[in-house]
Order: structure tokens, then C-alpha cells, then sequence
């Protein structure tokens, strides 16, 4: 690829990237305020959330290969086609059964965006500006993110608008790959790169993505739960998710430029340990909508943190060839955490009331911090070898 074409692709992953964030912070409130309006509990309601995740992990081995065959750009394309295909099913099924089956879709479609995107964004870039990309593709993603609840609050849950809405915006983070073809990087992928030597060479990067999913993902079904739960409209509490979103979109950037220039892996540690502050002080906030944003805004600072340091540090560790499935495995860490999530804090909200929420996320930021302490501790060279 020439410089322009290398550049004309990574415009075009972005772009969707911010797209697709606006669908993924309305639809996940939206499917958890449906099903709660029609009764189902908070469990159920963290199993729905989980069953994208379960799509993804079980498609993520047969990823890279995918990939390989197909081309990224089509691979992508695809990707929203499928959302769209099961957006409609939502409209034209009301029955919590079928619901289940149409996120399993979802998330076949969600998986491919994803890692597809990483996959891209990592490939084409040098180390160098790593750090700065990365970190431009966290903060355009929840920049998208932060207009999802908005929305959401502005046409409500009820009738097909917000459906209608969705399709349009999956539509649009579609769009942009038309003008790709022939932008991509090489899609080789290594079949020795598996789950298990990610772990081995990136073990606290893997991590943060399994406790982002406990920590941060899962808060998009379940903080509005948390929210009405403290007293507030359900409107309010939709809003809550902007806020974390808001510091999501902020902190990449500057997190990124910092990757540049400090030791990454102990910038990974140090937002681990931020998010986990930040979990002890929700609910001495809760009571103050000002403090509470505050909070929430860091949180989602934290939380996109790891996610932009997780990616760079992959970046760093694996050669061009490993970093299809490195990513694949990341994303599968992460969905492994996004399952476990809203499991974990919807049964911790039955059994323990709202504050079930704050205990099981400290317990996971914390597990995080400490092995994160220890790794870095008992390997201060910070880096494994990725091969000759």
C-alpha cells in the first residue's frame, strides 16, 4: 500500500468505529429496559446481555482464517448486514425466548466488527504513533457511545423508533468500508498464536480485558438498573451512561499519547487501580448527581484506558503475522469477562440490592490490580520475546 491508501483505510476503520459506538450505547440500554418493563429480572436480563458475547467467543477461533479468506473490508460489510438482519428480528418478534436467539446473531456480527477493526488499526500502524491511534480509535468509539443514551432518552424504549434508529446507524457504520477496498493490510495470520500464548506473552494485557468486561461493558445493561434501583427516573438513569461514556471518550487520547512515552505496562496497572477507586467511591456518590457524574465520568476514563493500553501493549509484544490471532484472543478475554458481567452484577443486585453492583466490580478491579502489581514486580523487563 502506498501512504494514501494506508491512510484512506485507517480513516474508513475509524469512522465506523465512532458509528458503530452510537449503536452500542443505545442498544444494550435498550434491550435491558425493554425486557424490565416486560418484567424479567435483573438475572435475565445479564444472561440477554451475555448472550452476544457467547456468539463471539465461540466464533472467534475461525476469525483469523475468515479474515484471511474473505478480506477485511468484506468481512466488515458483512458484519453490519448481519446486525441489521437481526435488528429487524427484534421488531418483528416480541417474545424474550426469541430475543435470546436474536442477540446470539448479534453478536456473530458484533465479534467480526470488532476484532476485524483491531485487527486493522494494528496492523497498519507503526509503533511509534501506536499509542496515539489506538488511543484516537477508543475515544471516537465512546464518543459514539456517549450519543447512544441520548438518543435513547430523547425517542424513549416503546414502538420501533429506537429499532428504526439503530438499523440506520448500523447502516451508516457499513458505509465507509465502500470506499476501502484496496486499502486493507495483509490479513496473515500464525496458527501457533492461540488463546493460551497470548495469555503466556500479554498476561495482564489479557487480563484487563477479561475485568473490562466485568467492570466496564457490563455496566451498559446494568447501571440504569443500578440507577432506578437509587431512586432515580428511568430517563436519569439512561443519562448515567453518558457520563461514563463522556470520560471514555476523552481519556484515549491523552492515554494513548502517554503509551508513547512511559512504560506502558505500568500505565495499565495505574488505570486499574483508578477504576477500582473509582468503584469504592459510587456509593458514597450516589446521592449527589453532581459527585456522581464525576465518578462515573472517571470510571469511564479508567475503563477506556485499559482498553487503549491493552491494545498498544499487543501491538508491542506480537510480530505483524501473530497480531490477527493475538487480537482475536483478546477479544475473546474480554468477551469471556462481558459474559461473566452482567451475570455477576445482575445476580449481585438480586442478592445484595444495588450495592451488589459495587461489590462484585471492586472484587474483579482489585484481583486485577494485585496480579498486575505482581507481574510487573517479578518482570520488570516488561516484555516477553514475540519470536525472532
Amino acid at each position: 500500500m502506498t501512504e494514501a491508501q494506508r491512510r484512506r483505510g485507517l480513516t474508513c476503520v475509524l469512522a465506523s468505529m465512532g458509528v458503530i459506538g452510537v449503536n452500542v450505547g443505545l442498544f444494550h440500554p435498550l434491550i435491558a429496559l425493554s425486557l424490565e418493563a416486560r418484567g424479567h429480572g435483573t438475572t435475565v436480563i445479564g444472561l440477554n446481555a451475555a448472550t452476544p458475547f457467547i456468539a463471539a467467543i465461540l466464533g472467534v477461533p475461525l476469525l483469523p482464517r475468515v479474515v484471511a479468506r474473505l478480506g477485511l473490508v468484506r468481512v466488515l460489510i458483512l458484519a453490519a448486514v448481519i446486525d441489521i438482519a437481526a435488528v429487524f428480528g427484534f421488531m418483528a418478534v416480541d417474545d424474550a425466548a426469541a430475543w435470546f436467539v436474536l442477540r446470539f446473531v448479534m453478536g456473530i456480527g458484533m465479534l467480526m466488527h470488532w476484532a476485524g477493526s483491531e485487527i486493522w488499526i494494528n496492523a497498519a500502524i507503526t509503533d511509534e504513533h501506536r499509542g496515539k491511534i489506538v488511543g484516537l480509535n477508543g475515544a471516537l468509539f465512546s464518543a459514539g457511545m456517549a450519543c447512544g443514551p441520548i438518543v435513547l432518552g430523547t425517542v424513549g424504549t416503546q414502538g420501533p423508533a429506537p429499532f428504526l434508529i439503530s438499523v440506520a446507524i448500523l447502516a451508516g457504520s457499513g458505509l465507509p468500508f465502500l470506499f476501502a477496498f484496496g486499502c486493507t493490510p495483509a490479513a496473515r495470520h500464525e496458527r501457533s498464536t492461540n488463546l493460551r500464548s497470548a495469555v503466556a506473552r500479554a498476561p495482564t494485557a489479557m487480563l484487563s480485558g477479561l475485568v473490562q468486561g466485568i467492570a466496564v461493558l457490563a455496566l451498559f445493561s446494568q447501571l440504569p438498573i443500578w440507577g432506578v434501583r437509587q431512586g432515580l427516573g428511568e430517563a436519569s438513569a439512561v443519562t448515567l451512561l453518558t457520563a461514563l461514556v463522556i470520560g471514555g471518550a476523552v481519556a484515549p487520547l491523552p492515554i494513548g499519547w502517554l503509551a508513547d512515552h512511559v512504560n506502558r505496562r505500568l500505565l495499565l496497572i495505574l488505570t486499574g487501580v483508578v477504576l477500582l477507586a473509582m468503584t469504592l467511591a459510587l456509593p458514597l456518590a450516589a446521592g449527589d448527581v453532581v459527585a456522581l457524574w464525576i465518578v462515573l465520568l472517571v470510571w469511564g476514563g479508567a475503563g477506556s484506558g485499559l482498553y487503549t493500553l491493552a491494545l498498544v501493549r499487543l501491538g508491542e509484544v506480537f510480530r505483524p503475522d501473530q497480531l490477527g490471532a493475538a487480537t482475536a484472543a483478546y477479544v475473546m478475554t474480554t468477551h469471556i469477562g462481558s459474559i461473566a458481567g452482567p451475570i455477576l452484577l445482575g445476580s449481585g443486585m438480586d442478592l445484595w440490592g444495588a450495592q451488589g453492583l459495587v461489590l462484585v466490580t471492586v472484587g474483579s478491579m482489585g484481583a486485577f490490580t494485585l496480579f498486575g502489581l505482581w507481574r510487573y514486580l517479578t518482570r520488570p523487563d516488561g516484555r516477553l520475546s514475540a519470536g525472532p
